[in-house]
């Protein structure tokens, strides 16, 4: 019943949206994630991702070519990182040893040129980290 589409019972062959129960099903997991965390877990989980957005941030602004944008803002687990090479390029070397990079931001911010925004989470692991500095350092130097 969940995953069914929400005018399914109403007008089946014409049922195209299950925005109601994906929504309803979004806050089941959020509410099951916040159970099970408790309030100490998800306080803990907060400091280890903001810990890890910055050993991320650190790293990758350390390579040649490569540098932290709005340095003395306050984050959390996101920060922009600007480069000399345009983001397409790194970005496909790091698709092709299966790292997801960060998000081109010059859709939206033309005037930040190179930048990228990044994300660290729970999820990623500090390799994971140093092996996307090694890719980007790699093309940075040869730039």
């Amino acid at each position: 019943m969940t995953l069914s589409t929400r005018e399914q019972h109403i007008r089946r062959e014409k049922a195209t949206s299950n925005i109601c129960t994906n929504q309803a099903l979004v806050a089941l997991m959020a509410t099951i994630f916040l159970t099970v965390y408790g309030k100490e877990g998800i306080r803990e989980l907060a400091e280890h991702n903001l810990a890890k957005a910055d050993y991320a941030a650190k790293t990758l602004a350390s390579q040649p070519g490569a540098k932290l944008l709005f340095k003395g803002a306050p984050r959390f687990h996101e920060f922009v990182l600007g480069t000399v090479e345009p983001p397409a390029l790194w970005g496909q070397r790091l698709l092709d040893e299966k790292i997801v990079g960060g998000l081109d931001l010059s859709k939206w911010y033309p005037e930040l040129g190179n930048a990228t925004l990044w994300c660290a989470t729970e999820l990623i692991t500090r390799e994971q980290i140093d092996a996307a500095a090694k890719v980007l350092a790699a093309g940075l130097v040869e730039a």
